[in-house]
């Protein structure tokens, strides 16, 4: 993710204050300023724009009635990710389309064996129809993660958002991190394992920091 300018940090926190005290267009300034990846994170979890568009709403109450907890020790789009991505835990935990995480063993040593699947693409007619339906069983496979992996992987792979700031917005530790990606790495290798098999090149890594 790329640095942020220190003056639109500092504008974010201009208008934080301002909204504390009551302003509300300084408020509507900040959704109007985030809600894209707001949006893009509800709808890596919802997979439908309405839906997407609902929890973002939910995203941005949540923020707007407790917007007075917000202490300025980090930024406000980390703070505002938090809650994104909590609101849609929480969604994901009503419909039970995640699977509990607390049996998954957080060790930072597994990271060591986090390495990228790639092989060569194949080759004539087949190439397109399998690409095609790779990407959909690639994003089946992201949904089925358990929540706070797939939480982990779409900040990192997605979102592009390094380490310290995924630790920030889900509450956990850097090596929770790196372990939980890790996880979420393995799954996936696991679960596309036919498109290696068949020569589609997969590749679940998109580089460490």
């Amino acid at each position: 993710m790329p640095e942020r300018d220190p003056r639109e940090l500092e504008l974010d926190l201009e208008k934080v204050r301002a909204s504390k005290a009551g302003d509300r267009e300084a408020f509507d300034y900040l959704i109007t300023k985030h809600k894209d990846i707001v949006y893009a994170v509800a709808f890596r979890f919802a997979k439908d724009q309405d839906l997407a568009l609902d929890l973002a709403q939910d995203v941005f109450v949540r923020a707007f009635k407790g917007i007075k907890s917000f202490k300025g020790r980090s930024r406000f789009s980390t703070w505002l990710y938090r809650i994104a991505i909590n609101t849609c835990i929480d969604y994901t935990r009503k419909q039970s389309r995640s699977v509990s995480s607390r049996a998954v063993p957080e060790e930072v040593a597994e990271y060591a064996d986090s390495e990228p699947i790639g092989i060569r693409p194949p080759r004539g007619p087949a190439k397109k129809a399998l690409t095609s339906e790779l990407g959909e069983q690639i994003q089946k496979a992201v949904d089925a993660l358990p929540e706070y992996h797939k939480s982990v992987f779409v900040l990192y792979e997605i979102e592009g958002m390094p380490y310290k700031e995924i630790a920030d917005v889900v509450g956990c530790s850097i090596g929770t991190v790196m372990s939980r990606l890790h996880y979420a790495r393995k799954k996936l290798r696991t679960m596309l394992e036919p498109y290696v098999e068949a020569g589609l090149a997969v590749d679940t890594d998109s580089g460490d920091e």
